[in-house]
């Protein structure tokens, strides 16, 4: 039986590599790397590699469509979102399947500030923020906080991209301004909201047609060189544990019913912080594509979150009784090395030994 082919982006990358990991152990997948980096895509373990221009080259969709053409991949698994994006804009146009919530979902959970505003709209709790248009507008904003931390970020990214704690108006502004002069963002990419200095928790889901397929979360519980940034911080965990808790459950499963008007389809990757008063707050969604820990996803519980997907989209049998899969596994991480998904007994045997 010939085997189904997957393209998987940004192949040689942490995300894109904890995804291939996992399929790589399944013989029934060809895989098929893309990359803006011969270098990277070179480094990735799949049975062949493209380099492809950036999403935001006017030559990507020619580019990807011819590869497609010849491949004939049954679908592609984007892992940044500039290619969520892209991907999601020209899905009509392509000759192979994209597991995706619609397009103007997509776009929303894309631009944070536009999803802050559906938040409010929809009664989401989030971080009471408010949009930097111009350098001055930071004194005002600070005007309206009686507290001793913000936090600053840019309005599009992944990684905490431009993202710190700020005490007071004019290390927001320098901030600001860095970013502007020295990275060519502009002032308007940023907003200003109350620091959330509790619990840190990703939920990752995958839906079909409106109905919850699979939901597993996980408590970030430190960072990896979280020393080196500025923040002390980031959404990339050194240490991260499952959890099952049926209240975070309820609130993304909430979350997601809004955002898609019951229709949820495809993949939801909920980033979720506990302001001071142990209130869930949403502070971002990475929609359409899988968190760089997903290796810790499919390697607890009965279920792996990329076999669920995979099978959803080649429609072969799946059976999942309950949704809220879960098995208590700690990831540990670091730069250059391999992760590592340990069981607590795996953990105090090891450390026994």
């Amino acid at each position: 039986m010939s085997k189904v082919k997957v393209v998987i982006t940004g192949a040689g990358g942490g995300g894109a590599n904890n995804i291939i990991s996992t399929i790589r152990e399944r013989e029934k997948y060809e895989l098929i790397g893309f990359d803006i980096s011969p270098y990277k895509v070179a480094r990735a373990n799949v049975d062949s590699r493209y380099v492809v221009p950036p999403a935001s080259s006017p030559d990507y969709e020619e580019k990807i469509s011819e590869i497609i053409r010849i491949e004939k991949p049954a679908l592609i698994i984007p892992t940044n979102d500039p290619e969520v994006e892209k991907l999601s804009e020209i899905r009509n146009k392509l000759a192979t399947s994209l597991f995706f919530p619609p397009h103007d979902e997509v776009s929303l959970c894309l631009d944070k500030w536009k999803f802050h505003n559906f938040a409010l709209e929809n009664k989401i709790r989030v971080a009471e923020t408010y949009h930097v248009e111009k350098i001055d507008d930071v004194d005002t904003i600070f005007a309206k906080f009686d507290l001793d931390l913000l936090w600053c970020r840019a309005i599009k990214g992944a990684g905490s991209k431009g993202a710190t704690k700020v005490k007071d108006s004019e290390q927001a502004k320098w901030w600001i301004k860095y970013w502007n002069e020295m990275r060519g963002m502009n002032i308007s990419d940023f907003t200003i909201s109350e620091f959330l200095p509790g619990k840190d928790f990703a939920c990752q889901s995958t839906w079909k047609n409106g109905k919850l397929v699979l939901m597993k979360a996980a408590e970030r519980l430190s960072y990896i060189e979280a020393a080196s940034r500025p923040s002390n911080m980031s959404s990339s965990p050194e240490l991260a544990k499952t959890v099952y808790d049926e209240k975070l459950f309820d609130f993304c499963i909430d979350v997601i019913q809004k955002l898609s008007g019951g229709l949820a389809h495809g993949n939801y990757d909920i980033d979720i912080k506990m302001n001071s008063k142990d209130e869930l707050c949403v502070t971002e969604i990475n929609i359409g594509r899988f968190f760089m820990i997903t290796n810790l996803f499919n390697l607890s519980g009965k279920h792996s979150m990329i076999d669920t997907y995979l099978k959803l989209v080649t429609g072969e049998k799946l059976e999942i009784s309950n949704p809220f899969d879960y098995s208590e596994k700690f990831l540990i991480r670091s730069l250059d090395t391999l992760p590592t998904v340990l069981s607590p007994e795996e953990l105090t045997k090891r450390l026994d030994s």
